[in-house]
C-alpha cells in the first residue's frame, strides 16, 4: 500500500523543521567565558546613548497624517467609501429591502465605525501632546549641547 503524498511530506517538514530547531539550540545554549552578554534594551541602543525618543518623534507626522485620513474618511458623505454616513444608508437600504441578515452585518460594521471616531480623536489628542514632547525634547537637547 502506498503512502499519501500529503502524509510523506508532512513528516519531512516535521523532520526539517526539528532539525534546523536542534541545529540553532546549541550556540544559543553557549556560554561566554566573560558570562552572559547583556542584549541591548529600546533605551539604551547599541550605540550607548539614549535615544529619548527620536524614533517615535520622526514618526509623529506620518502618525498624524493617516489619523486625519481616518478621521475625514469615518466623516465623509454617503459617497464616501468607508464613511459613517454611507454605511448608515447602506443598512437602511437593506432593512427597507427586508434582508434581515445583511441588515444586522450591516449595522455591527456600523457600530464598530462609530466606536472608531472617538478613539480616533483621543488618538489624535495624544499624538498632539506627543508632538509638543518631542520639540521640548529637541529644545532641550539644542540647549545642552550647546554648553
Amino acid at each position: 500500500m502506498q503512502r499519501p503524498k500529503t502524509a510523506v511530506a508532512g513528516v519531512l517538514a516535521g523532520l526539517t523543521l526539528a532539525g534546523s530547531l536542534l541545529a540553532t539550540a546549541g550556540p544559543a545554549n553557549a556560554t561566554n567565558a566573560d558570562g552572559p552578554a547583556s542584549a541591548p534594551t529600546a533605551t539604551t541602543p547599541k550605540t550607548g546613548h539614549q535615544s529619548k525618543g527620536k524614533s517615535l518623534c520622526e514618526r509623529v507626522p506620518r502618525i498624524e497624517k493617516r489619523i486625519n485620513k481616518a478621521l475625514d474618511r469615518l466623516n465623509g458623505d454617503a459617497h464616501t467609501r468607508g464613511s459613517i454616513a454611507r454605511m448608515a444608508a447602506r443598512v437602511t437600504k437593506a432593512q427597507s429591502k427586508g434582508h434581515k441578515e445583511v441588515a444586522t452585518f450591516l449595522q455591527d460594521r456600523l457600530t464598530h465605525r462609530k466606536e472608531l471616531k472617538p478613539n480616533l480623536t483621543r488618538q489624535l489628542h495624544d499624538l498632539k501632546a506627543v508632538a509638543t514632547w518631542c520639540e521640548k525634547t529637541k529644545d532641550d537637547a539644542k540647549d545642552g549641547s550647546g554648553s
